[in-house]
C-alpha cells in the first residue's frame, strides 16, 4: 500500500485531461459549419421563390375552376330547361291530324 491510502480506502487517480482544440480541427468545425449556412440560406431563398410562384401558379388554377364550375352550372340549367321542355311536349297528348281532304277543283273546258 502505499502512504496516501488508508486501509479500506479506495485509491484515488488524479488525471489531467488536456482540452486544448487543435488550430485543425477548429478550422474544420468553423469551414463546416459556415458551408452549412451558407447552404441553408441559398436553399431557403430558392425554396422561398418557388413556393412564390407556386402561389401565383395556385391563384390561376382557383380562377380556372372557378370559371369552369360556373359554366358547368350554367350549362347543367339550360340541360334541366331542355329537359323539362322535352317532357313537357312528349306529356302532351299530341292528336294525329285528321286525313287529309283533297278537293279537286272543277275542270274548265274552253
Amino acid at each position: 500500500m502505499t502512504q496516501e491510502t488508508q486501509p479500506g480506502e479506495l485509491p484515488r487517480v488524479s488525471r489531467i485531461v488536456d482540452v486544448r482544440i487543435p488550430l485543425w480541427g477548429l478550422l474544420c468545425a468553423l469551414g463546416t459549419a459556415s458551408f452549412f449556412l451558407i447552404s441553408m440560406y441559398f436553399t431557403t431563398n430558392q425554396t422561398a421563390r418557388d413556393v412564390a410562384e407556386l402561389q401565383i401558379t395556385v391563384k390561376a388554377g382557383n380562377t380556372q375552376v372557378t370559371t369552369l364550375a360556373g359554366e358547368q352550372a350554367l350549362l347543367r340549367f339550360r340541360m334541366d330547361n331542355l329537359e323539362n321542355d322535352l317532357r313537357a311536349v312528349k306529356s302532351q297528348t299530341a292528336t294525329p291530324p285528321a286525313a287529309p281532304v283533297y278537293t279537286t277543283p272543277a275542270r274548265r273546258t274552253p
